[in-house]
C-alpha cells in the first residue's frame, strides 16, 4: 500500500486477477502461516525464495540507512503481495504491524512452472507494474505534498480501503504506530501528532481510541488531501 492521492487505489483488474488466482487450486497448495505482532518476515539481503500474500493483518516494508534512519516503503494489507524481487534477494525488510495470516508461495513457481501456473505469473506481473507506478506517485508525495496533505492522503486511503460504516459514520483501525506513519510520510512524530490533533479539533475526524479513527467529514478530508497548507 502506497499513500499518494485519494484515488490511487483503484485497480479492478488486479483485484479480479488476485481473487481468481488466490481461489485457484494452484495457490491453495501454498503454505499458510500465522505470525504475531512485530515479527520479522524477511530481511534485506535474504534469499528471495517466496512471495507472500497477506490474508489478515498488516505488514510494513522498510529500508534502514547506515546512520540508523528508517524509511517505510509501504504497508501491506489483505490482498497485497510482498516479497516480489527481480533477482534472488529481498531488497527491503518486512515486519508485521499486527497479528497476520499470510500465504507463502515459492518464487520459482513463475520461472520454473510458467506453463502450469500461468495465473501466478500474470498476478506477479500485474502487481509488479502496479508497484512501480505506486512508487513513482509515492516519491511525488514525499517531495511535493505538505504535511497536512500527506496526513490527509494517508487517512483517505485507509478510509477507502478498510473503513466500515457505523451509524452513518466511517470508522477504521490504525494498527501502525505514529512513528511508522512518520517514517512512511517523511515527517516527524511531532508533526504527525500535531496534524492529527488539528484535524480532530476542526471536527474532520474523531479519535475514540488511540488506534481508531472516525471520519466525521469525508468530503473535507478528501479536499484537504489535495490542498496546500
Amino acid at each position: 500500500m502506497y499513500v499518494t492521492s485519494p484515488n490511487h487505489y483503484v485497480d479492478s483488474d488486479i483485484s479480479r486477477v488476485s481473487r481468481d488466482f488466490l481461489a485457484s487450486e494452484v495457490f491453495e497448495r501454498a503454505a499458510i502461516r500465522s505470525l504475531p505482532e512485530e515479527s520479522l518476515l524477511f530481511c534485506e539481503g535474504d534469499e528471495a525464495v517466496q512471495v507472500y500474500e497477506i490474508l489478515e493483518g498488516v505488514v510494513r516494508t522498510s529500508k534502514v540507512l547506515c546512520d540508523g534512519r528508517r524509511q517505510i516503503i509501504s504497508f501491506g494489507y489483505p490482498g497485497d503481495l510482498v516479497g516480489i524481487s527481480h533477482d534472488c534477494r529481498y531488497h527491503y525488510d518486512c515486519e508485521t504491524v499486527s497479528e497476520v495470516k499470510l500465504r507463502a508461495h515459492r518464487k520459482n513457481a513463475c520461472s520454473a512452472n510458467s506453463q502450469t501456473e500461468p495465473e501466478f505469473c500474470k498476478l506477479l506481473l500485474k502487481h509488479t507494474a502496479f508497484e512501480m507506478n505506486s512508487m513513482q506517485e509515492h516519491f511525488l508525495m514525499l517531495g511535493r505534498k505538505s504535511a497536512l496533505e500527506k496526513i490527509c492522503s494517508f487517512l483517505v486511503v485507509l478510509l477507502d480501503k478498510v473503513a466500515v460504516e457505523e451509524n452513518g459514520l466511517m470508522r477504521f483501525q490504525v494498527p501502525m504506530y505514529r512513528s511508522d506513519i512518520a517514517d512512511f510520510l517523511g515527517l516527524t512524530i511531532e508533526t504527525v501528532s500535531r496534524t492529527i490533533t488539528k484535524l480532530r479539533k476542526d471536527g474532520v475526524i474523531d479519535l475514540p481510541k488511540p488506534n481508531e479513527i472516525i471520519v466525521c467529514q469525508p468530503a473535507k478530508l478528501r479536499a484537504l488531501a489535495e490542498r496546500s497548507e
